[in-house]
């Protein structure tokens, strides 16, 4: 003990160690506010049956090379508890049994209907054009899309969705997690994670910019307003977050955040597989309205900013203890609500091991970031 207290005796604090904790501490009160702010307002929604209950849903699957897929979980979007819907899938030009399972299955179920789409005539189509014609065979108004690779994890995940239809909201934002394992899986959840925690935080705070795929829902309606994806048909992405940039506003756009209604996604299998699709999605980021992609901006910006003072402040500090103390004082907060938020949104993988992930991450961002922004196309 009395060697503790001889070395904290010996403690100084040099105008250089202030300069650093001034700094350091501005970096870290802006980046809570925004972590708080958007994150920290992410939490279970409550459904509102009230409006939506005689309501009728098309739900709109797209399907490539999906018959494995479809033969195992086609039942659980056909067995939704909701009153009336209809599913319509559209077989994305597969080279497998994935149109033959459509037409047999049809035959046993009235509410699925299906758009075949033939390889042979239909060349780069891509994912909008699928959605384009899903869309228009679908009969009625309220349209909540999702992939023939998804699950939903319970029969009321149909219900919730069309719960956020109420006090005029015309498009719905759901929770989709990535199952991953191992490290490549602490990754994705991470990134996943703060994707999530984005569109769903910003979207509470009337922000609205996108949402997923995998788990969306919009009428007829405002998807005509805007002439569907015309606006950014040449883009071979952006079906979720460049569409709803097109029509969301701080008004008509509601998220819904329960575990009944979420839509469980496999996350990708390998490397190569994740940087496929983490290049594609940071590539379509180009075409964001400025004012978003600044804002999205802002924390990735700000955690480098802090990981870089803190190491040239470990270097040039009277102790070791004035940077630790920083980095405790930002991150365990921070920690904390992550795990909370990680376990609600069930991407819990990289939660114990946050502040590695947020130190490899702020470089790492950087470098796929400079690789995705050079790159001049991209393959769906």
């Amino acid at each position: 003990m009395e060697i503790v207290t001889a070395y904290f005796d010996q403690l100084i604090f040099s105008s250089i160690d202030a300069l650093f904790a001034i700094s350091l501490g501005l970096v870290w009160i802006i980046s809570a506010i925004y972590f708080f702010y958007y994150f920290g307002s992410v939490r279970i929604t409550q459904s509102k049956e009230s409006n939506t209950k005689h309501q009728p849903a098309s739900i709109v699957i797209c399907a490539r090379d999906a018959s494995l897929h479809l033969e195992k979980h086609l039942e659980d979007w056909l067995n939704q508890d909701y009153p009336e819907f209809e599913v319509v899938v559209v077989d994305d030009c597969s080279a497998d049994e994935t149109a033959y399972l459509l037409v047999t299955e049809s035959k046993k179920h009235p509410r699925l209907k299906y758009v075949l789409m033939d390889p042979a005539v239909i060349k780069n189509g891509g994912k909008k054009l699928a959605l384009t014609l899903g869309i228009k065979k679908a009969q009625y108004e309220h349209l909540v899309l999702t992939d023939a690779d998804c699950i939903p994890r319970s029969d009321q995940w149909l219900k919730n969705m069309m719960s956020g239809f109420t006090d005029g909201k015309s498009i719905v934002l759901g929770v989709s997690p990535l199952q991953s394992k191992g490290v490549l899986g602490g990754l994705v959840h991470y990134e996943n994670m703060f994707t999530a925690l984005n569109y769903l935080g910003m979207a509470i705070r009337k922000q609205p910019y996108m949402g997923v795929g995998r788990s969306l829902a919009y009428t007829k309606s405002i998807y005509n307003s805007v002439g569907g994806f015309s606006a950014h048909h040449h883009i071979p992405a952006g079906d979720d977050d460049l569409f709803v940039q097109s029509v969301a506003t701080n008004s008509n756009t509601a998220v819904v955040i329960n575990p009944e209604a979420y839509i469980d996604s496999l996350g990708p299998k390998n490397f190569q597989a994740y940087w496929r699709q983490r290049m594609r999605h940071l590539w379509v980021g180009k075409f964001y309205k400025s004012g978003i992609s600044f804002k999205l901006a802002i924390l990735p910006f700000l955690n480098l900013l802090f990981w870089i003072g803190v190491m040239a402040f470990y270097f040039f500090s009277s102790s070791w203890l004035y940077p630790t103390g920083l980095i405790l004082l930002k991150f365990l907060p921070e920690w904390i609500l992550f795990v909370k938020k990680s376990t609600l949104l069930s991407m819990p993988i990289a939660a114990p091991f946050y502040p590695f992930w947020n130190l490899f991450h702020s470089f790492w961002y950087i470098f796929v970031g400079i690789r995705a922004f050079f790159k001049k196309r991209i393959i769906w």
